[in-house]
């Protein structure tokens, strides 16, 4: 069993999601942009929006450390080269939150009723990125991912409490990788499909001090994720005391 929570549009709380604070910085763009956000001739944010969008937002592993000095390092980022941004444009368009016109990209009537309402912008959004989403939801189903979000969401508000690391956490739902194996694609669907729309959302924490690797991640149920989501009543860890 799983059901969401309602809090309060000013519960601070919520400012740990990177999800909501994108969809803060844009409804700050469309309140000082009343013809609607500039766009370039090929739809996206123009660049000078998006190295904003980049210093404010702070999203965790698309900061300006990792955009413009990560693997391939690049000078000017477009819209793209800020996967969150790019994905949440996206989402924001099929939801027909948003739409293009005249080089601009306006709030349609539900979407100026949705972002009038800080809470509820982030409870519809973050509901459509776990289960509609079409980046996310491609993902479990392509690789006919086992498990569904009752299953994935009470296992892990169990497993995760204290943190865990990727490779233990695809074990627990899937079994032990084959040692033959060099990488486990299990724990890539399972990141893909399901840690990812969480961590975005705040309601999960990942930490990579450990390696960038997903198996060595680790992570953990975030104070946002107890707040929010209401699941099944579990027993307590046990402590083991050396």
């Amino acid at each position: 069993m799983y059901r969401f929570r309602t809090l309060p549009d000013d519960d601070p709380i919520m400012d740990s999601s990177p999800v909501l604070r994108v969809l803060d910085f844009l409804n700050a763009q469309f309140a000082l942009n009343p013809k609607g956000i500039p766009l370039t001739k090929s739809g996206a944010f123009r660049r000078v929006m998006v190295a904003e969008a980049i210093t404010t937002i702070q999203f965790p592993d698309w900061t300006e450390q990792e955009i413009y000095h990560g693997f391939g390092k690049i000078r000017v980022a477009d819209e793209h080269h800020f996967e969150p941004l790019w994905i949440l444009h996206s989402v924001l368009r099929n939801m027909r939150m948003v739409r293009p016109y005249l080089g601009h990209l306006r709030l349609t009537k539900a979407g100026k009723d949705l972002f009038s309402d800080r809470f509820r912008t982030f409870d519809v959004v973050t509901r459509t990125l776990l289960f509609k989403a079409e980046k996310f939801r491609s993902a479990r189903e392509y690789r006919n991912l086992l498990g569904n979000w009752d299953v994935w969401l009470n296992v892990i508000d169990y497993e995760a409490r204290g943190g865990i690391a990727g490779r233990a956490l695809t074990e627990v739902f899937y079994g032990p990788a084959d040692p033959a194996q060099v990488y486990d694609p299990r724990m890539g669907d399972l990141y893909s499909g399901v840690l990812k729309p969480l961590v975005w959302s705040g309601l999960l924490s990942e930490d990579m001090t450990d390696g960038r690797k997903l198996v060595d991640r680790i992570y953990a149920t975030t104070p946002l994720w107890s707040r929010y989501l209401e699941l099944d009543p579990k027993p307590p860890r046990l402590r083991v005391v050396k």
